[in-house]
This record gives C-alpha cells, sequence and structure tokens, in this order.
C-alpha cells in the first residue's frame, strides 16, 4: 500500500462512487417518476429476491419504517401492488403492478446506461478483480 492509499480514503471513495451512481440514476430515471432507491426496490421484486417488506428490508439494509413509507409511495404512484399471504394472512405480499411490469423494461435500460457509463471503461478481468475484491470484504459478515 503506498502512502496515500489508507481503507479510510478507500472507504470514502467506495462511498464516493455509491453516491455518484445514485445521483446519476436519480437523473436518469427522473422522466419515470421514479428514485433510483425505489428502482432498487422495484428491481428485487421483478428478480424475485423478496417479496414481502421484511425480506426487502434486509436484502438492502432499509429501516422497516422507511421501506413502509418507500413501499407507500410505489403504491400510490402505481408500480406495485400489496396482497395479503396466502400462508399468513398477517404478512403482505408485494409484487410489482401491470403499470410496474410495463415501465420496468425502461427502468432497467435507463440503470443499464448509468452503469456502462461508470463501468464500461473496465476490462473483463479488472471488473472480476474488483468484485472479487468486494466479495473478500464482505466475507464473514
Amino acid at each position: 500500500m503506498n502512502k496515500h492509499t489508507t481503507p479510510r480514503r478507500v472507504a470514502r471513495l467506495i462511498s464516493r462512487a455509491q453516491k455518484t451512481l445514485e445521483e446519476e440514476l436519480d437523473i436518469k430515471l427522473a422522466p419515470f417518476d421514479i428514485t433510483a432507491a425505489q428502482y432498487v426496490v422495484l428491481s428485487t421484486l421483478h428478480s424475485g429476491r423478496a417479496n414481502i417488506a421484511a425480506q426487502i428490508c434486509k436484502e438492502l439494509s432499509y429501516s422497516p419504517g422507511a421501506m413502509t413509507r418507500m413501499l407507500n409511495r410505489l403504491e400510490q404512484k402505481g408500480m406495485i401492488q400489496k396482497a395479503p399471504s396466502v400462508d399468513n394472512r398477517r404478512t403482505v405480499q408485494l409484487e410489482l403492478s401491470a403499470e410496474g411490469r410495463r415501465l420496468f423494461p425502461s427502468l432497467l435500460e435507463a440503470s443499464g446506461t448509468v452503469i456502462e457509463q461508470y463501468f464500461g471503461a473496465f476490462s473483463a478481468q479488472e471488473l472480476h478483480t474488483f468484485e472479487s475484491l468486494l466479495l473478500k470484504m464482505f466475507a464473514g459478515k
């Protein structure tokens, strides 16, 4: 490690990268009246990684209160729909609404544009190394 590279500097750069990606995604998604944070929730539902609020909270490291507000906004926008779980009536299952499913490909394209803008200059090997380093950082957590 050279004298200018420290764990704190790397942490600041990671934070800056995340903020920059979120800001750029917010700009690209603005015509759809969707924020980057809302897109991540919609993407989580679309992929099937989670379909109840508690799962999404865990997946995205959101607080339950913030998630409730986010889901309510997405429901008001007509992007998601809620239904009682078949297995547990106290649990609400979430899914993209017809409008959410219709709009999602355009949101995905906007996201892809941002990803390409920031990661397109990396070679496949550089991306693999970057991913490996990030996975190593989270190993055991």
